[in-house]
């Protein structure tokens, strides 16, 4: 049976965030616990837009994505949330929409596939079981949206100069010190202003 062409991925990715909800409240028991319970949030100071619990997907799927190993830095010293923020605040409405759907898809996942968890509540281990499993399902669109997050986490983690000599990457400045580009100017600039903004209105 083929699929009309108005079925987009878009719709797609909808409509399965919504079917593996579903599945996931009647598991989990309470949506709105989902978005009120983070434990990696608080590590990374001001974000302008992954809420509390995006980050926690965020980092959880790093973690699960990239080598932990003797001289490798971890995600936090390669600055892979924060470097995910940055690109999101500067996107269009319609990709940042369609990107916190896509995590979102991947944190039911676990529970509408046999695992009594939501992915960011999964050991390291059983995360990577999960990465494996989607890699396997017959849903194309499905598959590829996860697999899409993964290769996201690493470009990231990958992209950052603490990786590149463990790697064996020169970097691609020629050994000149790195010139930021205006948009990551611009974003340490609004992040620094936030944070003064909310020390300053604290008792």
């Amino acid at each position: 049976m083929k699929h009309s062409p108005l079925f987009t991925k878009r719709r797609f990715l909808k409509f399965s965030l919504l079917g593996v909800a579903g599945a996931a409240t009647l598991v989990a028991g309470a949506g709105a616990y989902i978005t009120q319970t983070n434990r990696y949030r608080q590590r990374y100071g001001r974000l302008l837009v992954l809420d509390g619990h995006l980050a926690d997907i965020a980092h959880t799927l790093a973690e699960a994505c990239v080598p932990k190993r003797p001289g490798f830095p971890d995600i936090e010293q390669a600055e892979v949330v924060k470097r995910l923020d940055e690109e999101l605040f500067f996107v269009s409405d319609n990709i940042s929409s369609d990107l916190k759907a896509a995590f979102y898809l991947l944190e039911m996942f676990p529970l509408a596939y046999g695992h009594l968890s939501r992915f960011s509540r999964l050991t390291v281990e059983e995360r990577k079981q999960v990465l494996s499993a989607a890699s396997d399902t017959q849903d194309d669109t499905l598959r590829a949206v996860i697999a899409n997050l993964s290769a996201m986490m690493r470009w990231y983690y990958y992209g950052h100069p603490s990786t590149w000599k463990v790697i064996g990457y020169d970097g691609p400045f020629a050994n000149l010190p790195e010139k930021h580009s205006e948009q990551r100017v611009l974003y340490a600039k609004l992040v620094h202003e936030t944070d003064s903004t909310i020390q300053a209105k604290k008792p």
